[in-house]
């Protein structure tokens, strides 16, 4: 069947493919891999090495070794990787030649979506496959629920990312904004600069001094940050996320705090940027 004779999602499957093997053509998949799964296997040699010093007095689980790290790199992975994809596209020209098959902008922008997420996910997951079979050759558990949710977890925090990254490619016009753009939106979200963001409002509507107790929605734009929101969300369905440096699960947390609510958070960071994105894409003229 022709593209055109394709219905909409016919289309969105073929440009996810497509995209895919662009990756791979690219030797991008190939690189994203191998750094996954170096950390992996770095990750638990360590760990292997902590046990056998430990007499099996410590029980080490290998999952709760990678969690840190590995949500670290996500957002700089997807932010550093696909916010210049768009923009690189436009500037060869190939990106029109897409646009002149029958793919539409929508298309376009979905399709990046599930291509890049998908090769990130899949690097993600390497380093989990890697250091499983050197865990337990160094006598590291591996605890099996918590590899599954964090796998899911991590899937999550990769769509996050790249719809924030999707969005930065579809607005921005050169790679040097993008890459400016990304590397601010990692630093503000993964260093928890939002939370300065919050404060500084409140300074300015207090008359320019910082009251002694800071009022409930303080705590709610804090909790916004989709870090923040992922932590929440990934705390409630693995506890040992709640562990990871990035922010720390309140004992008693507030209805917005709580992990469903901080999924709907996270849903908002996919679907808003992305809508956000489209829409200015649509209206530009390549």
């Amino acid at each position: 069947m022709s593209q055109a004779g394709l219905g909409f999602f016919g289309r969105l499957l073929l440009f996810t493919r497509e995209d895919v093997q662009d990756a791979v053509r690219d030797r991008q998949a190939h690189v994203l891999v191998g750094m996954f799964a170096l950390l992996g296997a770095g990750l638990a040699y360590a760990a292997g090495r902590t046990a056998r010093r430990t007499s099996a007095q410590v029980d080490i689980e290998l999952v709760s070794q990678l969690l840190a790290p590995v949500t670290l790199l996500i957002p700089l992975v997807a932010l550093g990787v696909v916010a210049p994809a768009l923009v690189e596209k436009r500037s060869t020209g190939s990106l029109t030649v897409l646009l002149g098959l029958p793919f539409s902008r929508q298309t376009v922008v979905l399709g990046t979506l599930l291509g890049r997420s998908i090769v990130i996910a899949m690097s993600a997951l390497a380093a989990l496959l890697v250091a499983a079979p050197i865990a337990l050759v160094m006598g590291v558990s591996i605890d099996g629920t918590l590899f599954a949710g964090s796998l899911l977890a991590f899937f999550v925090l990769t769509i996050t990312f790249t719809a924030i990254a999707v969005a930065i490619s579809v607005v921005t016009k050169t790679s040097t904004r993008a890459s400016f753009a990304a590397f601010s939106a990692y630093v503000v979200f993964v260093f928890q600069l939002w939370t300065v963001l919050p404060q500084i409002l409140l300074y300015v509507v207090s008359g320019f001094t910082l009251p002694e107790t800071s009022p409930p929605w303080v705590d709610f734009v804090v909790a916004l940050n989709p870090m923040t929101a992922f932590t929440n969300f990934a705390g409630g369905l693995v506890p040992a996320f709640e562990t990871i440096p990035f922010h720390a699960v309140p004992d008693n947390p507030a209805v917005y705090e709580q992990p469903l609510f901080a999924f709907v958070i996270l849903l908002g960071w996919i679907v808003g940027p992305l809508c956000f994105g489209y829409l200015r894409f649509r209206k530009t003229d390549l």
